[in-house]
């Protein structure tokens, strides 16, 4: 079977999005999960960056050597999960990971003791000119360490918004005011990008990244499968908001995470089975080395998106998106 990904399409940007996840700065180790210094009465800008320190040395250290014990210690999911593809990716091209750095970071912080926090930075990327802009959200576990749970590049006209959080505080609990709200943003979300739409497209404003090269990406591959005779239906199983969102001054900015599942099968004039082949984007990702055929093959996967909702979550913006394979399993 045709493996999917080439540039520009939705498995490609997962890949490099993947790779620029990840980066570490020198100096000293920095211990991010001890107690605030003496006197500091909350958990703000400096303890933030502290944590961001930290992570980057750890993370990037662990990127690099192609630890995934190492990721694990810093990232939980779904950022947990892009990072393990792109081991597998690099150790498949037989590279290294550069390391990196996230520089001039802006935070937007709960008030209190948060159990989670934004980010929004550039990366520094060793042996590279490219100085992405990211946001991530960091999250604290039962054991006191902070991990990075998600994280995307935001486009270039995204900037300013991603770093209008500076000094904002952020809100627990997500954003979009309502459940009915949540589900309709989500659907549509997902609806779009396979090149549908759930019949309010105005929940969701028209981009290139979303309309463009994501669900162009899902066009192509869905071509490249009928040419082999074979067919591809991706379904959601359920969507989660993340713990933490910032209002800033045209909408809140919250991540959306979609769990999906793709299942291939052979068309009726098909050849009764299909196949996945070791160069296939998804078995990379998912670390097969051999090829996988069935009379049908179910590949789960989860998508990160970052939005940016206004008051009347009209016109949702997507600013950035991950997505890669978790599992392949024939049937």
């Amino acid at each position: 079977m045709l493996g999917r990904g080439s540039v520009g399409s939705p498995r490609a940007l997962a890949a490099v999005t993947a790779l620029l996840v990840l980066g570490g700065c020198g100096g000293e180790p920095v211990d991010a999960a001890t107690p605030a210094p003496s006197g500091a009465a909350t958990f703000g800008r400096e303890r933030a960056t502290l944590v961001l320190t930290a992570f980057d040395q750890a993370d990037s250290a662990a990127s690099v050597a192609g630890d995934v014990e190492g990721l694990r210690a810093q990232e939980s999911s779904p950022s947990l999960d892009l990072s393990i593809a792109a081991v597998r990716r690099a150790v498949y091209n037989q590279r290294t990971q550069p390391s990196f750095q996230h520089v001039n970071p802006v935070f937007a912080v709960p008030p209190g003791d948060p159990t989670c926090f934004l980010a929004t930075a550039t990366l520094r990327l060793a042996g590279s000119e490219l100085a992405p802009t990211d946001v991530s959200q960091f999250v604290l576990g039962a054991d006191g360490q902070w991990k990075l749970s998600h994280n995307v590049q935001v486009t270039q006209p995204s900037l300013v918004v991603a770093r209008s959080i500076d000094g904002r505080p952020a809100t627990r609990g997500g954003a979009v005011p309502d459940e009915t709200s949540r589900r309709a943003l989500a659907a549509e979300v997902f609806a779009r990008s396979i090149g549908t739409s759930t019949g309010n497209r105005s929940l969701v404003a028209s981009s290139t990244l979303l309309d463009g090269q994501f669900a162009g990406g899902w066009e192509v591959y869905g071509q490249q499968l009928a040419g082999v005779g074979a067919t591809v239906r991706r379904t959601m199983d359920r969507a989660e908001w993340s713990d933490c969102a910032v209002a800033a001054p045209t909408g809140t900015l919250v991540f959306l995470t979609i769990h999906a599942t793709d299942t291939l099968r052979s068309t009726p004039d098909g050849p009764g089975t299909v196949q996945m082949v070791p160069q296939s984007p998804d078995l990379i990702a998912t670390g097969h080395r051999a090829p996988v055929s069935g009379k049908s093959i179910r590949v789960s996967r989860v998508e990160t998106f970052l939005l940016l909702v206004p008051a009347q979550t009209v016109n949702t913006s997507v600013l950035g998106l991950n997505d890669t394979a978790l599992t392949v399993t024939a049937g």
